[in-house]
């Protein structure tokens, strides 16, 4: 099959077989005649081999004889081809002849090639994954190492890998391993697999992984055993962190009391953690899925949980809250938050996420709703206060004029047909300067003041404030007072308003009722042991036995949403225990009563008076004079006219520039002026008069609506004067003009 060519000694071509013909592809008659040398191609690298082929032919002593080379024949086609050439030298017929073989090396040439190229690239292949390579033999147990398997081991390359050598590198707790299956020659294995830490010569610690194959022999015996070396310390780092972070994680979501969920939305089969079950308050060997999932939450919630499913998780996201009700009826509130997880048709397949409680959160938004609606409230009544406190200062000063004409007119009439005229008209004004009064009080701001306090008097002061709301709401309303208690140590204006209070809380009790018969007592006594009772009493729905410890709680209310504040009761509450007492809802079949119980209060010592000479009213024999300063000419003038019945001769102005004026051109034994009036005001007047008249600040006294502003009440702390405030009566006066002529 191989290529045969016959040649004499000079090299041309007499004879060839077929398979010549076949192989370089050249017809007989290209062939015939021809040099077997401009078949062959030259080759620098073979130079030497070649002309000791042509030195073989034209040797006179080569025949017999025969040599060996390789070349390369040129094809017709084109190319070349390797060959094997071997050359026998004969003689035939007396003339030397030579037997050319030729053996086609493409294949082996071919094979060898892709043997290289696969050791390259097996090389290349070793290099980028960062792999070293290693060598065990048996029989020597020699160890042989890549220079990167020992870069591994953090050694240098010179490095000849002993058995001493590797152990002493290997950390102790990992040697047997490593070790057993070279000491006992691979005898129940082909195939060995570690991981394990070596320390560098620089103390550093690093993890190996090592992985090799046995090499056996005919009668199966191990000869050598060849593998990989990968430095998988990055790896072991990573998993390290990933494990450190597993652990947070999973700490964090227990110390969050977090719950954790898987849901198939194909499907509805359902994971949840234990503490989701827990949340959920269904049982850990429970088999939840979706339809079962339902009956626990709250049913105008499902609508809510449904929306992300319905619309396809948009941006792959879910996140909403609802309400769970639990077997026993309790309701919590959870948050669920998870993401969508799509396969490659873009198909959600697994949801999954945490579950949170929110219940305490969703409690505190109410409470926090409750308070701003409160503070909304309470932001109105002080408004509202204000202004009432406003049209009470304003409506002041005509009252101031008609108690005091109507008082006048009462002690003008007595005899004549318009006695009994006079003195209603007196009593109404009375009872309407007693409202705004009321009014005022509970609108001044000023810290608390604690001075003795008819019990009695206090709670009809509170019962005609609010007797036009009761009778209205037809709430028949009634007082059973104990006579002669004694006083209360307390600040009346804020125990005004827990009355007040009570009995609006009442009134509202007894509408929303079914009772046809409303009533309302208010009863007094005294305990017998230092304490003052009040009872508030009403025969209205009362308040429920499961209730009762919580109504005094802030914010607390049984009203509907936005009828209530949730503070009356509690700000009440407050204020009785700030005065040493207490206040409770006590057990009623039927109706509410609320008690207060304060610390009664010694009553004030008893004063000798002796009986004057002359009537208090009566007129002096020498006329004094008085000076009125105020802007409000009714007002001013019924000043007048009462000081004028006391004895005075009066000059009015109706400001206190007037007022200077006048007190510099005359000398005057008393002086009344209001505080606020347009230009110079009675504060200024007085300031002024400290500096130029200090002798006259004794004579000084001043009448006023209300001093609900902060620097009024601090001007009238600080200068000492008297005040009288309006409506006043001919006894006021007489009591204030009686003060200024003892100092």
């Amino acid at each position: 099959m191989n290529a045969i060519v016959m040649i004499d000694a000079r090299g041309m071509i007499h004879a060839f077989n077929p398979a010549a013909v076949a192989a370089f592809g050249y017809s007989t008659d290209e062939m015939l005649g021809r040099n077997i040398t401009s078949f062959i191609v030259p080759d620098p690298d073979r130079a030497d081999e070649q002309d000791q082929l042509l030195h073989f032919i034209q040797d006179e002593s080569s025949v017999p004889g025969a040599i060996r080379a390789h070349v390369e024949g040129k094809v017709k086609a084109g190319g070349t081809l390797p060959l094997e050439v071997t050359i026998t030298g004969l003689e035939i017929g007396g003339a030397k002849r030579f037997i050319c073989t030729l053996r086609d090396l493409s294949p082996e040439q071919s094979h060898d090639e892709a043997l290289l190229e696969s050791r390259r690239r097996l090389e290349l292949a070793v290099e980028g994954a960062k792999l070293g390579t290693w060598t065990f033999e048996l029989a020597t147990q020699k160890t042989w190492y890549s220079d990167r398997s020992k870069q591994m081991y953090g050694l240098p390359p010179e490095t000849e890998m002993t058995n001493e050598v590797i152990q002493a590198a290997v950390l102790p707790e990992y040697w047997d391993e490593v070790s057993d299956p070279y000491l006992n020659g691979f005898r129940d294995r082909d195939r060995v697999e570690a991981e394990y830490r070596v320390r560098c010569p620089n103390g550093s610690i690093r993890w190996i992984y090592s992985l090799g194959a046995a090499i056996r022999d005919e009668d199966g015996n191990a000869i050598s055993v060849h593998g990989i070396h990968l430095d998988i310390t990055d790896r072991k780092d990573a998993e390290e962190a990933l494990e450190r972070t597993r652990d947070q994680l999973e700490m964090a979501v227990e110390g969050a009391e977090l719950g954790i969920w898987t849901v198939d939305p194909r499907n509805g089969d359902t994971w949840y953690s234990d503490r989701s079950r827990d949340l959920w308050g269904v049982g850990r060997e429970l088999n939840l899925n979706a339809r079962m999932m339902r009956q626990y939450i709250h049913p105008d919630d499902w609508d809510v949980v449904l929306t992300p499913y319905r619309d396809d998780f948009p941006n792959d996201a879910v996140n909403f809250e609802h309400r769970l009700v639990w077997p026993n009826g309790d309701v919590k509130w959870v948050q669920s938050i998870g993401r969508a997880i799509r396969g490659e048709d873009g198909i959600v397949h697994t949801l999954s996420g945490i579950h949170l409680d929110i219940t305490d959160r969703k409690r505190n938004e109410v409470e926090l709703a409750r308070s701003r609606e409160a503070l909304h409230q309470s932001e109105k009544l002080a408004a509202l206060g204000s202004l009432l406190a406003g049209v009470s200062h304003e409506l002041n000063n005509p009252l101031a004029a008609i108690v005091g004409q109507a008082e006048m007119l009462e002690e003008d009439s007595r005899g004549t047909i318009f006695e009994t005229r006079a003195t209603k008209i007196s009593a109404a004004a009375d009872r309407c300067a007693r409202i705004v009064q009321t009014f005022l009080a509970m609108a001044r701001r000023r810290e608390p003041q604690r001075n003795p306090v008819d019990p009695n008097d206090l709670v009809s002061a509170a019962l005609q404030l609010a007797e036009y709301g009761l009778r209205t709401g037809g709430v028949t309303a009634s007082l059973e007072c104990e006579p002669d208690l004694p006083p209360i140590l307390g600040d009346r204006d804020q125990l005004h308003q827990v009355l007040v209070n009570l009995i609006i809380n009442a009134q509202q009790a007894l509408e929303e009722g079914e009772v046809l018969d409303k009533r309302l007592v208010i009863r007094t006594r005294s305990n017998g042991g230092g304490r003052i009772v009040i009872d508030i009493i009403d025969n209205g729905p009362g308040v429920p036995a499961d209730l009762a410890g919580r109504i005094f709680e802030p914010f607390f209310t049984t009203k509907p949403q936005g009828s209530g504040t949730g503070v009356g009761l509690s700000f009440s509450h407050g204020i009785v225990e700030a005065h040493g007492g207490t206040l409770k809802v006590l057990p009623s079949p039927r109706g509410a009563t609320f008690r207060i119980e304060l610390p009664a209060s010694d009553p004030p010592p008893q004063q000798g008076v002796a009986e004057p000479a002359a009537p208090a009213y009566a007129v002096a024999e020498v006329r004094r004079t008085a000076l009125v300063v105020d802007d409000e000419a009714d007002i001013a003038e019924t000043i007048r006219e009462l000081l004028e019945r006391e004895g005075f001769d009066v000059t009015v102005v109706s400001d206190g520039a007037a007022a200077l004026m006048a007190l510099d051109h005359g000398e005057f034994d008393i002086v009344l002026s209001d505080l606020r009036m347009p230009g110079v005001s009675g504060p200024e007047m007085f300031e002024r008069l400290r500096e130029i008249r200090p002798q006259l600040l004794s004579r000084i006294a001043f009448v006023t609506g209300d001093t609900l502003g902060a620097s009024m009440d601090e001007f009238l702390r600080t200068s000492g004067r008297p005040v009288l405030e309006k409506p006043f009566t001919r006894a006021g006066v007489r009591c204030l003009v009686t003060a200024l002529a003892d100092a």
